[in-house]
């Protein structure tokens, strides 16, 4: 349901428009994925850069149904969403809203051990994609939000 993410320099992911057809479902989805990748290379950069005590974790709760992620859909899709998917939590391939808040707990919490600049999947420490480990691509993010943000 949600596309690859399709990295761009980020002052080109921070304007509107940033990927074709930017009022459409995809190009949404794009967007989140996106966002999600960049979350990931301010993780690794904090991690570099945080003085030693103070800890930089990425987590991923997983696919959690029953949340807004398609209110933007078509009504087909959204009725799957909201009505039939929540079933998937029954599974390996889809996490609870409940269970998505104790694994976060059990992160914030230090268990599982995750060291600074961690990816946690759910429950476990885990790689996250190879395009997320990107050292360039960190630095000019990191680079770019301090230009964004500068008084």
């Amino acid at each position: 349901m949600v596309p690859g993410p399709a990295w761009k320099p980020p002052d080109v992911l921070a304007r509107t428009g940033a990927f074709p057809n930017p009022d459409t479902v995809v190009a949404g989805r794009t967007a989140y994925s996106t966002s999600k990748l960049a979350a990931i290379y301010l993780v690794h950069e904090y991690a570099r850069r945080l003085p030693a005590g103070i800890d930089a974790v990425a987590y991923n709760p997983g696919f959690v149904p029953g949340t807004s992620l398609a209110r933007n859909a078509d009504p087909v899709s959204r009725f799957a969403m909201r009505r039939i998917l929540p079933v998937m939590t029954l599974t390996p391939f889809a996490t609870s809203r409940n269970a998505a808040g104790r694994y976060l707990a059990d992160v914030v919490l230090g268990t599982p051990q995750a060291p600074t600049g961690s990816y946690v999947d759910r429950s476990r420490v885990d790689r996250s994609s190879e395009e997320s480990y990107d050292p360039r691509r960190e630095g000019e993010l990191w680079d770019a939000a301090e230009r964004f943000t500068a008084a």
